[in-house]
């Protein structure tokens, strides 16, 4: 009797239309919707109570009980068709459940329809085309997957331009060369060693160093200096560097050299993994570790990330085999050994970790020693746990809870007060030049990596509170009767905080357009260039600008880019931050009119413009504030970071609006200093509105997003 019912109100009663498409068998019927319709395939919350459901998304009952974070498609088959339309009723939010506001955003519907069914959108976001056609996975954390939402959220807010439809978008950058591999030719005998002067040799081992300084810790400079110009003597005897690695410190630092040595870099290159394919690619040995390490390096600063991945993997390998993941194995051989195997043990976790986070794939490594433990204390392994941990418990996880954002934070900050301690113990000089005044690279790569750090932990509040805005402002221009949705005050500061520390980047490399003596190979630094460049272009749809120099920022981001446009990437990306740029630009002149029409919903700061910067430095901590801190002082229990005074940080000092209302903010209202969000709230980093999410999902247009 039952079934027969069901049967005759499928048939008879409307059915309400939902954002999940129905069966095949059950077409959604023409005629208006019913409030009390009865849907064959209720929500779970209605068909545990028993009660009627309405279809839509979310039903009527759940939105009345104000429940409708929970209200989830049911199916014969369970949750599934909840699984596979995720972007459509992501219940988590970045805001804390306390101070979450009872009016919730709309939902957004993206036409997937001419997408192949067979793949779901978050299995085709992360796929972009190669050189060669071929599809690669690039993950949350990577930079184009960032973009493709600042892509959406410009679509949405100002229509089809030339940032929106970059025709090269569909393609990934790779300088992969045409044609079969010319290391394969390097050892025949009719082509000889590439033949260098000895001031050749110091000058590029020189430039190895300058470029690898706070990245690769593999030799000191004394040797790199001493041995590499003696290695290429044919009288040459036995030397701690071997003819693979010295051929292969050349051609980095060669390929670094502010002169155009391209076709120098590639010989030494070619050479050099020649030799480390001939004698190292059979046994597991710390040279092929070395070896493998700094062809990865190559690959990542000629823009063949791809190529620099595979050869990553094997440099992985190799040294699990060996045991250098395991502290207690090392310690078993004799003192200098031991120093050598955990310099690669370091050196490999970095490159690891960063190729990681640049490219949005698994980290290959896992740390097992306690990096934060003083005796040793080496500042770089201790920031590439905290980069570990943000990849692997956030991007890795897809959620983020308060109990993981405040554990890192205060990792970040017990980090930034104590770095200067483990300085010594990774090669790294202390002051801000070296040289006669030239940039500390050493040091400029371990700041920017800890903006980095921050960055990633915090986009997606900042990407969620420019959402609100972008929702807010359409809902005051189009006059609508229904209340936006806004992110709790407690997100505020952590969005702040990630625009922040990308205009610090920005600072801390803003010497390196006038320092023509330099490297102009800096993978990581690049990276860190555009992702820095897209937070602050987002942040001016957020109306940032009032709270910080955005347009400065921008300009300092595309000369950097300009400096590096020897590297393929660095080019690319130099013409999609103008674009955005110019976007950023054009929404500035459409606000400001509409603002002569009408008044404009303002972005207000939560506290004046010195608070912004304390409540930050209070939250993540201040690289440049650590110099007098003690070892006593960093235990989770004891840690007192005073807050970063404003007029110390002249580059990210915010500027005040004074038409701008600044809403009194307590900081206890937002921190403690160990707690950040204040409840054991679950963050789902794939934002509310798909406009602006982390992830790239189907274009509209259907097919592959071109992410780059």
């Amino acid at each position: 009797m039952t079934r027969w019912r069901r049967e005759r109100d499928a048939a008879e009663h409307v059915t309400c239309k939902s954002d999940f498409p129905l069966p095949p068998s059950l077409p959604p019927s023409p005629r208006p919707c019913c409030r009390h319709a009865y849907t064959p395939f209720p929500r779970r919350r209605c068909k545990r109570r028993k009660e009627r459901c309405d279809g839509r998304q979310p039903c009527g009952r759940c939105t009345e009980r104000r429940v409708h974070n929970e209200c989830r498609y049911e199916t014969e088959h369970g949750g599934r068709a909840a699984k596979l339309h995720p972007a459509r009723h992501r219940g988590g939010s970045i805001s804390s459940s306390r101070g979450r506001s009872s009016v919730e955003p709309p939902s957004v519907t993206i036409d997937i329809a001419d997408s192949s069914p067979a793949a779901t959108p978050l299995d085709q976001s992360r796929l972009i085309l190669d050189k060669k056609g071929r599809f690669m996975y690039l993950g949350d954390s990577a930079n184009p997957s960032f973009l493709q939402s600042i892509r959406r959220l410009v679509r949405e807010t100002q229509g089809p331009g030339p940032f929106v439809d970059d025709p090269l978008r569909p393609a990934m950058v790779e300088a992969s060369p045409e044609g079969a591999p010319a290391w394969l030719d390097a050892g025949s005998d009719h082509k000889s060693p590439p033949a260098l002067t000895e001031d050749e040799a110091r000058h590029f081992a020189r430039q190895f160093y300058l470029c690898t300084n706070g990245i690769l810790d593999l030799y000191d400079k004394p040797v790199l200096l001493d041995q590499v110009p003696r290695a290429l003597a044919r009288d040459a005897v036995a030397l701690p560097l071997a003819k693979p690695v010295v051929y292969l410190i050349l051609a980095l630092g060669a390929q670094s050299s502010p002169k155009d040595l391209g076709e120098v870099a590639e010989s030494c290159f070619n050479y050099g993994r020649y030799l480390s394919a001939r004698y190292l690619m059979d046994d597991p040995s710390t040279l092929a570790v070395e070896a493998y390490i700094l062809i990865a390096m190559y690959l990542l600063a000629a823009s063949r990330r791809n190529a620099a991945f595979m050869h990553l993997g094997f440099a992985v390998r190799a040294a699990y085999a060996l045991g250098l993941h395991l502290k207690a194995v090392s310690m078993r051989f004799t003192a200098d050994e031991f120093r050598r195997r955990e310099r690669i043990w370091k050196s490999l976790r970095s490159i690891d970790i960063l190729s990681s986070a640049l490219l949005g794939r698994p980290p290959a490594t896992k740390e097992t020693r306690d990096t934060a433990a003083p005796d040793d204390y080496s500042a770089c392994s201790d920031l590439l746990a905290i980069m570990e941990q943000v990849l692997t418990d956030v991007y890795e996880q897809r959620q983020i809870s308060a109990t993981t954002l405040n554990r890192v934070a205060s990792r970040q900050r017990e980090w930034a007060a104590v770095f200067t301690r483990g300085l010594a113990a990774d090669n790294i000089e202390p002051g801000d030049g070296v040289d006669g005044g030239a940039p500390n690279m050493g040091l400029t790569h371990l700041k920017v990596v800890f903006h980095w750090t921050v960055m990633l932990l915090t986009r997606p509040f900042l990407s969620e509170r420019v959402a609100a805005h972008a929702r807010q402002a359409a809902s005051s221009s189009s006059s609508s009767s229904s209340p936006a949705w806004t992110p709790a005050e407690s997100s505020r500061v952590l969005a702040h905080a990630c625009v922040n520390s990308a205009i610090r980047t920005l600072a801390l490399l803003e010497p390196l357009v006038e320092a023509w003596d330099t490297p102009t190979r800096l993978p990581f630094s690049v990276s860190c260039v555009v992702h820095s460049a897209l937070v602050v272009g987002l942040a001016h749809f957020g109306d940032m600008h009032q709270i910080f120099p955005l347009d400065k920022s921008m300009y300092t981001a595309r000369s950097l880019l300009q400096r590096f446009s020897s590297d393929a990437i660095a080019f690319r990306n130099c013409t999609i931050v103008r674009l955005l740029h110019e976007a950023c630009q054009a929404y500035a002149e459409k606000r400001h009119a509409a603002s002569m029409d009408m008044d404009r919903p303002s972005y207000p700061p939560s506290a004046a413009a010195g608070d912004a910067i304390s409540l930050i430095d209070k939250a993540f901590g201040d690289d440049a504030a650590a110099a007098d801190a003690s070892w006593d002082s960093v235990s989770p229990a004891k840690t007192t970071v005073q807050p970063l005074s404003p007029s110390s940080t002249p580059a990210t000092m915010p500027k005040h609006d004074d038409d701008a209302a600044a809403l009194p903010l307590e900081v206890s209202s937002v921190f403690d200093g160990g707690n950040i969000l204040g409840d054991e709230d679950i963050v789902n980093l794939e934002s509310r509105d798909d406009l602006v999410s982390l992830y790239a999902l189907i274009d509209t247009s259907g097919g592959y997003l071109g992410l780059e």
